[in-house]
């Protein structure tokens, strides 16, 4: 079978592109070191903080590209 890949075209897609990787990258590896200290915010950890606001911000950023119609043809 043959997989083929669609790269995005226009300006909005491409931002909408690189929007969706900086979150995935605010989910990985690099950092998480920043945040998994023993401190606590709101009577949770950092790292159970960061973890919520990843969410937040995910939905937020799929809602926004979906408004401006990023990836649409």
């Amino acid at each position: 079978m043959r997989v083929t890949c669609k790269l995005p075209r226009t300006k909005k897609s491409w931002f909408s592109f690189g929007l969706i990787l900086f979150v995935i990258a605010l989910g990985n590896w690099p950092f998480i070191p920043l945040f998994n200290k023993p401190s606590i915010i709101l009577g949770m950890p950092i790292m159970m903080v960061w973890s919520i606001l990843i969410i937040f911000f995910t939905t937020g950023t799929l809602w926004f590209v979906s408004k401006i119609k990023g990836f649409s043809p």
